[in-house]
């Protein structure tokens, strides 16, 4: 029997590369099978990980700055003529919530980085960032300048400076970026359903910040070089998308599409006899176009079995088969803290 392994990360508990480790040892305690691991993401954390497996990457490190603006190292991955890029590496989510002075200047020096050693075609993983600056961070770390309402430049902008930017120069950006923007959302650049109501929120604006940030997303969109507001995706990663994209222009793109063509994927299920997939939490959220998801509807296509192994499920039913590590006496908590041994244990019985 061939059976493929294809599962996200257990956020903030297990790489999909453990996961996969995890799943194959426990069924290889019991049976002897065909197995191939292929440790996924969308275009969130995780994304150039699973690049650098995928199309046998190589990283490059260097010092860069976080949301906050300490120092801190960070790496892209590069293959061929391409460098993969990780919002959420510099300007990833931290325990500390302060979204008004968060900036995605960091991810802007990965992006220098990576052209500074060659790369000028980037892929940019957008998801897991802590920021809701629409990009003014990153496009400020590649040459461009937001002014402030004395015509002083604004050194890093943070989401807390975007209702006082008073003009803006592009002169002197880096130029020649090819951009292909993994993004998993169609979230616009700012409004009702943009960056700043529908993300800050989990970045720890309230109310009243949600509404700043998303003021200053509209002020902001007026200072750059081409209109981004309806374009589907320009809200993610708090923004960052957008202000590329109206500097570079480029694709915006499935990440989950692009990781499955580099790693052909469909071939690989048309291939397999079980697929086995998995999240750290599946529920109503699951359906809307997450990884299990869309990995049991190219199951479905290709008359594939699927089973879906999470660490809690709540109120869905995908796959053929769902396994939570949680529930029969297991706590989400216990299944957060001991989720390499429980996921081992629940992966003995995928075949009975």
């Amino acid at each position: 029997m061939k059976i493929l392994i294809v599962p996200d990360s257990f956020k903030g508990t297990l790489t999909a590369q453990q996961v996969c480790d995890c799943i194959t040892n426990g069924i290889n305690a019991y049976s002897n099978h065909e197995i191939e691991s292929l440790p996924f993401a969308d275009g969130g954390e995780g994304f150039a990980d699973c690049m650098e497996g995928i199309c046998n990457g190589e990283r490059k490190y260097t010092k860069c700055t976080d949301i906050y603006g300490c120092e801190t190292q960070a790496y892209i991955v590069t293959f061929g003529d391409k460098a993969v890029i990780e919002c959420a590496s510099a300007s990833g989510l931290q325990k500390r919530k302060r979204v008004m002075l968060a900036t995605s200047y960091g991810t802007g020096s990965l992006i220098k980085f990576a052209y500074e050693c060659g790369y000028k075609k980037i892929i940019l993983g957008l998801g897991g960032s802590g920021c809701c600056d629409g990009g003014a961070g990153a496009l400020t770390a590649l040459g461009a300048v937001f002014y402030d309402e004395n015509q002083k430049p604004i050194p890093r902008p943070k989401g807390n400076d975007l209702n006082y930017i008073f003009g803006a120069g592009f002169t002197n950006i880096i130029k020649d970026i090819s951009f292909t923007f993994a993004c998993d959302v169609e979230n616009p650049f700012c409004g009702k359903n943009g960056a700043a109501y529908v993300f800050a929120p989990q970045k720890g604006a309230n109310k009243t910040e949600v509404e700043e940030l998303d003021n200053g997303l509209q002020r902001l969109s007026a200072f750059l070089p081409v209109d981004i507001r309806n374009i589907k995706g320009a809200g993610a990663a708090g923004g960052i998308c957008g202000g590329l994209y109206s500097v570079y222009s480029g694709e915006i793109k499935s990440g989950f599409d692009i990781l499955s063509e580099y790693a052909d994927l469909e071939n690989k299920i048309r291939q397999a006899d079980i697929i086995i997939t998995g999240e750290g939490k599946t529920d109503s959220q699951t359906i809307m176009g997450k990884l299990p998801y869309k990995i049991s509807m190219l199951a479905k296509k290709h008359s594939k079995k699927c089973v879906v192994i999470s660490g809690s499920i709540e109120g869905v039913e995908i796959g053929d088969r769902m396994i939570s590590l949680a529930g029969d006496g297991t706590t989400v908590e216990e299944a957060i803290c001991n989720a390499e041994k429980i996921l081992t244990e629940k992966a003995k019985t995928i075949l009975q």
